[in-house]
């Protein structure tokens, strides 16, 4: 069995490590210190299991969970320091765990039911489940998204949506327009309408969403649409269905 470690602490990382050691077949394909670090690995080493913490700074554990490709997920099992109330949470969704700090005779429970669950199917199976965790683990909490996870250049980067001055849908792509430059995203524009601060961002476009803390110029058109001018130089298409709204949020 292939493992992915995933855990923001080197201690914890290495006592894992030392953990596996003790069981036949496993083969530790790397470790991770962090979401997109991970996210990499998954795609390139492709593990049958990732050991996966929840609490990280950046990408949290359920973050990096909506960002991998349906195709390429493997099985998950959470490791995580919450209560035994999240706990329940995890069992009721079928979904393994392993409460830190890990114990071997939990550790070993935890491979014995994976060894039993590791078919693709499963794991598909499995990746529906840890969504579905994910949205009733935190419901009630503000979900917010503060920083976004996109590729360049070959390279994973991460930045905070604050930086990010337009998302703009190409086809089925979505890039977000930055200072690093444009990154590509695995979100959907309906998507990012529901984990933006609404507050800031606003769709000015059937394919544009703006940050309103980057506009500084509005072009009203005598088609009754409008051009938006951002802080950067960048202009993006204003439809005339959204114009009014548009200016409602500006006054």
């Amino acid at each position: 069995m292939r493992v992915l470690i995933v855990d923001d602490e080197p201690k914890a990382r290495k006592r894992m490590i030392r953990l596996l050691s003790a069981h036949s077949g496993i083969e530790i394909v790397g470790e991770a210190g962090d979401g997109p670090t991970a996210l990499e690995m998954i795609e390139t080493s492709r593990p049958d299991l990732v050991l996966l913490d929840i609490q990280m700074p950046e990408m949290s554990g359920f973050d990096l969970l909506e960002e991998i490709p349906p195709g390429k997920f493997p099985l998950v099992v959470f490791v995580t320091a919450y209560d035994q109330y999240a706990i329940k949470a995890f069992d009721v969704n079928a979904v393994d765990y392993l409460l830190k700090p890990v114990t071997p005779e939990r550790l070993a429970k935890t491979l014995e039911r994976v060894s039993r669950t590791s078919s693709a199917r499963e794991a598909a199976s499995g990746a529906d489940q840890i969504r579905r965790l994910a949205d009733t683990f935190l419901a009630g909490r503000r979900r917010t998204l503060e920083r976004v996870l996109g590729r360049r250049g070959g390279k994973l980067q991460v930045v905070p949506v604050s930086a990010v001055e337009v998302f703009s849908a190409e086809g089925e792509l979505v890039f977000a327009s930055c200072p690093q430059g444009r990154l590509l995203t695995n979100y959907t524009l309906k998507a990012l309408e529901n984990r933006l601060d609404q507050d800031r961002f606003v769709r000015v476009h059937k394919s544009s969403i703006i940050n309103l803390d980057h506009l500084r110029e509005l072009d009203i058109r005598a088609t009754g649409g409008a051009v938006a001018r951002l802080a950067s130089g960048l202009t993006v298409d204003v439809s005339r269905r959204f114009v009014s709204n548009l200016r409602e949020r500006l006054s």
